[in-house]
């Protein structure tokens, strides 16, 4: 069960569905919309974790800026794609792991996306 209760009429997502959710949904920059929305909807549902939830907010955010009105072709999609599928996997991984390892972690995903990803 990944839904959680807000308050009495609010039911949100987990990150893990959220990230499954992505994993499942085709490439198009619909997705990553609907990933950084989430993300950073997250960061107020969970504010000790917002940090966790904005860099992947980011980075979606960051693709669908450069591309939304741009055609790309599927390969390049599905790349990007991949690219944030496996930064979720390490977020989850983080939120899941000890403190000090979640912040290595997150701090592997910051570095990787700030100096080793070009595309967004």
């Amino acid at each position: 069960m990944g839904l959680k209760r807000v308050d009495k009429e609010v039911l949100v997502m987990t990150f893990d569905e959220e990230a499954g959710r992505f994993e499942a949904a085709e490439s198009g920059t619909d997705s990553f919309k609907l990933l950084y929305k989430a993300a950073f909807g997250l960061m107020t549902q969970e504010p000790a974790n917002a940090a966790f939830f904005f860099v992947i907010g980011v980075a979606a955010h960051g693709y669908v800026l450069q591309y939304e009105d741009q055609g790309v072709s599927p390969e390049f999609a599905d790349k990007a794609k991949a690219i944030l599928v496996g930064f979720n996997k390490k977020i989850a991984q983080a939120l899941a792991s000890p403190p000090d390892v979640g912040l290595r972690l997150l701090g592997e995903v910051t570095a990787d996306y700030q100096f080793n990803v070009h595309e967004f």
